[in-house]
């Protein structure tokens, strides 16, 4: 099975005060496209920050909409997203359950992304387990920890905790045998940060350890813009398909795809993003 991994789209993005819509436009409707079709894939994971702000510019919510019925009704290609620190969890949801039924899946909100959902391909089943970024302690509340617990130990507050909870919580409910994969728009502890990204929290209690992730076969991250893996190749930022700041300037950035067999083994490759 084949699937294309991307994220922090920021679709409505102004850069010295110009719209960037134009250029990601380009690359979208373009590359983007065309690797949909040249390359086969089975799958889109989309890590988050679709839009750059919570409320986008009109153009930025015409450009979404366009992609998402291309994807639908002529291309066909199933598109898995959760939504990012950027975004508007709950205008992205907006029609989830409708958009669902055309192969868009949507996750904004953590009491939406408690069960995994089952993904049927040729070669078999694979569980996708979102993770949409959320504040830790509506990560509890999702979860269930509406006070900090003597007996577990948890702090709603450690977003460490709260997501090894989640992550455990959704591996659980994965059947045995079946191929497993999480999307997540967090900060893992040791990614190389860029001067374009927002700071989830004050004081660094936002990261979380790549151990969260160590039990699914494979784990698509956003929210750092440079393509990098986090303690393994199989948890993996793709990388934003634009460069959003002067210091990104060095960075290669490309669309991630991933090559999964029927036992969970995945191999990887990019496509640089045509300037």
């Amino acid at each position: 099975m084949r699937f294309l991994h991307t994220a922090d789209w920021h679709l409505g993005r102004i850069f010295y005060g110009q719209y960037l819509t134009d250029d990601q436009a380009h690359v979208l409707e373009n590359q983007f496209f065309s690797i949909l079709k040249d390359e086969k894939i089975d799958g889109i994971l989309l890590a988050g920050d679709v839009f750059d702000r919570a409320v986008p510019p009109i153009e930025a919510i015409e450009l979404w909409d366009s992609i998402i019925t291309r994807l639908a009704m002529d291309y066909r290609v199933p598109l898995f997203v959760v939504s990012g620190n950027h975004d508007g969890a709950e205008r992205l949801e907006v029609g989830r359950s409708m958009l669902s039924q055309s192969g868009i899946h949507i996750w904004g909100s953590p009491h939406h992304a408690l069960q995994p959902f089952e993904f049927e391909g040729a070669d078999g089943k694979v569980a996708i387990c979102p993770m949409p970024f959320s504040e830790s302690r509506r990560i509890g509340d999702a979860l269930g920890f509406a006070t900090p617990s003597l007996e577990t130990g948890l702090n709603l507050h450690n977003y460490d905790q709260m997501y090894q909870a989640w992550s455990n919580h959704l591996r659980n409910q994965v059947p045995k045998g079946m191929r497993s994969i999480a999307i997540s728009h967090a900060f893992v502890m040791g990614g190389d940060v860029g001067g374009s990204e927002r700071t989830l929290s004050i004081g660094g209690s936002e990261q979380v350890s790549p151990q969260v992730f160590k039990d699914f076969h494979y784990t698509a991250l956003g929210h750092l813009h440079g393509p990098q893996r986090m303690g393994a190749d199989y948890i993996r930022y793709s990388g934003s398909p634009l460069k959003y700041s002067f210091d990104e300037h060095t960075q290669k950035k490309s669309f991630t795809i991933i090559d999964m067999d029927a036992k969970g083994n995945v191999d990887i490759s990019t496509i640089p993003v045509e300037a």
